[in-house]
């Protein structure tokens, strides 16, 4: 099947960001390379000829891309189709690849003389796909986080463990986060590339991931690891930063919506349920508008609760989704390598991912709001 995710119903690319040549390029490459194996992906994890495919058709250029003029599109618009169109094709190779946007977010934003001279180096590196990051610092939201950084002449030494890393042992450098004895988030670069011997970096073993577990995510210990202050993107309250984190995601997040045309789509092709499918792919596009409204037309940091209630709307309607989409298949969704169990186990992936304390106050209410 070669069509887009969403093809015949409320969730079809519009034509204007079909004809986008990211968009269609993108698109190609998901369908044609991704969406075949992606049963195998999820359980043999995520080959390098992956993140190779989506360098070559542009992907990892998403963040710097402009749509052309007279498109009638934003770049904003552009980055959302493509996020959807991955985490709906093959989420496993999604999430590896999606690994690079912090980075490339901190280097766009950076404006310390340390935070320019990386941003001219590498930048350019990772638009082309030539640098694959990954990042490990959601940890820093915790009481206690579990990696602390310690001046040193010259730079820091970061000790301790990163719970979740994904993309180890395919990506060649490490965003990585620390906290100071000050309470200071410190945010550096760290090269971690497949047999390049970082001293003092090294994964743990761990067990496996239920869900998602193509995405080699492993545990990462550091063991007093100098990054020179060269590599070094920001030295921040750690106040600030967890305030800035909880906005950004705040806003229902574009791979969530991806999942929904996924279940959509597998209703659509489960016999007698493709009404089932159209409403739901119905359901999902007023709400993926009014999200992604809120987000364009409203400033940052205000009306954070509508932001909120509209994420946690999103993520249960892919609960319930994927849960339908198991119902519908009966007894050999439970069997791996079936799809319906894969959209299932995936849907309560995004329950966890780039979670926060509100957020996760605000879904709990939601899925539970009958009791």
């Amino acid at each position: 099947m070669h069509e887009a995710p969403g093809a015949g119903t409320a969730l079809a690319t519009p034509s204007a960001l079909a004809a986008d040549p990211l968009v269609a390029a993108v698109t190609d490459t998901a369908v044609r390379l991704l969406r075949p194996g992606a049963e195998r992906t999820a359980v043999e994890g995520v080959p390098r000829a992956h993140l190779d495919a989506l360098a070559a058709c542009g992907a990892y250029g998403a963040i710097g891309y402009e749509p052309g003029p007279g498109s009638g599109l934003t770049a904003r618009q552009v980055v959302r189709e493509v996020h959807e169109v991955l985490a709906a094709v093959d989420p496993s190779t999604w999430f590896v690849w999606t690994q690079h946007v912090p980075l490339a977010r901190a280097l766009v934003q950076a404006a310390d003389p340390a935070g320019t001279a990386l941003r001219g180096i590498w930048l350019p590196a990772l638009a082309r796909g030539e640098r694959r990051p990954t990042a490990g610092y959601a940890f820093l939201r915790r009481p206690r986080p579990p990696v602390t950084a310690v001046r040193v002449p010259g730079g820091w030494r970061l000790t301790g463990r990163m719970p979740w890393v994904t993309g180890w042992g395919v990506a060649d450098s490490l965003y990585a986060g620390a906290v100071t004895g000050s309470d200071e988030a410190v945010l550096a670069l760290v090269d971690c590339a497949p047999g390049a011997g970082a001293e003092g970096l090294s994964a743990v073993e761990e067990a496996p991931l239920w869900a998602m577990g193509g995405t080699h995510t492993a545990s990462v210990e550091l063991r007093g690891l100098l990054v020179p202050d060269a590599r070094v993107l920001g030295v921040v309250p750690r106040t600030e930063w967890i305030r800035a984190y909880d906005l950004e995601n705040a806003d229902a997040q574009p791979a969530v919506f991806g999942q929904l045309r996924a279940t959509a789509d597998f209703l659509l092709r489960s016999e007698p349920y493709g009404e089932l499918g159209l409403r739901l792919a119905e359901k999902t596009a007023r709400l993926r508008a009014e999200a992604y409204a809120l987000r364009d037309e409203v400033p940052a940091g205000e009306e954070v609760g509508a932001r909120l209630t509209l994420r946690a709307a999103a993520l249960d309607l892919a609960v319930r989704s994927a849960a339908a989409c198991v119902a519908v298949a009966g007894g050999r969704a439970i069997q791996y390598g079936h799809t319906a169990g894969r959209l299932s186990r995936e849907a309560q992936f995004h329950l966890i991912q780039a979670q926060t304390t509100p957020l996760r106050t605000e879904t709990a209410r939601l899925l539970l709001g009958d009791l």
